[in-house]
């Protein structure tokens, strides 16, 4: 039967098992760590960005901390502005 089901006989077991158990058969979450910043703390960030585009990294945190309560590094809130959509270039085009 495995074989036709084109899956490794311990899956199938597995699966059987998760079925007579009344389990669903659909994949769970993913593990890994929470995001660590929520998406309230995003949504913050994101506009604090928008208002205030030129601020330091060290401001922002202290902003977090103090608007969402959250602590972060550096080098996360880096990436999460990059992750936005964000670049932390001015604009060359200014004169």
């Amino acid at each position: 039967m495995s074989a036709l089901a084109g899956e490794a006989h311990s899956s199938v077991k597995r699966y059987l098992k998760a079925v007579r158990e009344g389990r669903s058969l659909s994949p769970g979450k993913a593990p890994g760590k929470r995001p660590t910043l929520d998406e309230k703390a995003r949504k913050l960030l994101e506009a604090n960005v928008e208002e205030r585009p030129f601020a330091k990294l060290k401001h922002r945190q202290e902003y977090l901390r103090k608007a969402a309560g959250v602590s972060v590094s550096e080098s996360t809130l880096s990436r999460t502005i990059r992750k936005m959509g964000f670049s932390r270039k001015k604009d060359a085009g200014c004169e």
